[in-house]
């Protein structure tokens, strides 16, 4: 007789043990992937929060910045205000005393055979009308009007200047005449770009007597700021 054994509980029970492992296995990776997902979190917002110190730290020193550079400008704004002020005075002190020197330097370099009969003066641009009696004197007046200067010393007339030289050789018109040399930054021309117009030879019958002359026109630009 053969003995029959019914397998269907413990079929049942190790279905059971299955199910159990699965649902503890489940339940773990769950619980892994929440405990994994906080912890990400947490890192994120530690992350997120250090960054956010960072920002306002640096938006606190842009703003010391930005006050400091406020300051700075100001102190330009200001500096760049006195500048000009003293530039204006410096330009009126410049403007009073310059005409007085430019005509003075104008009757140092004027040739005792040469009369002015028009002075006419617009925005630093001369224009001397007068007569000599001959082109010579003219040429002497215009070689004058190139040379007188005025130096730390006071009005001069040039003796030397060479082409690559960066001193001046000048003849010291106060005192005795003194021969001295000068950095060309301390020399200051009265007169330039020297241009005869006109210059016709006439005859000149007053009196009853012919004479000879040569009526000029010269124009030239004029330096007021010495």
């Amino acid at each position: 007789m053969m003995i029959r054994i019914n397998l269907l509980p413990v079929r049942q029970v190790a279905k059971r043990e299955v199910g159990r492992q699965v649902l503890i296995l489940a339940s773990v990776i769950v619980i892994g992937g929440l405990v994994g997902n906080y912890l990400w979190y947490a890192n994120r917002e530690e992350a997120r929060t250090r960054l956010s110190d960072q920002i306002n730290s640096t938006q606190a020193r842009i703003t010391e910045l930005e006050k400091v550079i406020g300051e700075v400008n100001n102190i330009n704004k200001r500096k760049k205000e006195v500048e000009d002020k003293l530039k204006i005075l410096n330009d009126l002190r410049k403007l009073r005393s310059g005409p007085v020197r430019m005509l003075d330097a104008l009757a140092t370099a004027m040739p005792k055979k040469v009369w002015l009969s028009d002075f006419n003066e617009q925005s630093n641009r001369v224009k001397l009308v007068g007569k000599a009696l001959s082109h010579e004197d003219v040429a002497e007046l215009m070689r004058g009007l190139a040379t007188v200067v005025w130096t730390p010393k006071g009005m001069a007339r040039v003796v030397e200047r060479k082409r690559e030289s960066s001193y001046v050789r000048v003849e010291l018109l106060a005192g005795e005449g003194a021969i001295e040399e000068f950095a060309t930054t301390d020399i200051s021309v009265f007169f330039s770009n020297i241009d005869l117009k006109e210059a016709r030879s006439v005859v000149d019958k007053g009196a009853g007597v012919a004479e000879r002359r040569v009526d000029f026109e010269i124009q030239m630009s004029a330096n007021y700021a010495i």
